[in-house]
């Protein structure tokens, strides 16, 4: 076969490969926007339970602190036994 025979063939399996790399592309661009929308979605999760740890743990150290307080205020108990 000489090269004006041969050259069609490399031109369009060339061509068929860029359009078969194209839809890959295509396809991982896809599956990478999914991707990211699923790991906003957790990010969002995440801050929310965060969020809720801050005030939780907000609420127990005012709590610890009321009962340390209480404690004290109070006579140790060993001092009037002795």
């Amino acid at each position: 076969m000489s090269d004006w025979m041969i050259q069609p063939v490399i031109q369009y399996g060339f061509l068929g490969f860029s359009a078969v790399l194209l839809g890959v592309v295509i396809w991982l661009i896809k599956k990478l926007l999914g991707v990211l929308e699923a790991n906003s979605r957790v990010i969002t999760a995440n801050t929310a339970a965060i969020r809720d740890l801050m005030h939780m743990t907000s609420d127990l150290l005012k709590i610890n602190r009321s009962l340390y307080d209480k404690v004290i205020s109070r006579p140790c108990i060993a001092e009037r036994e002795k």
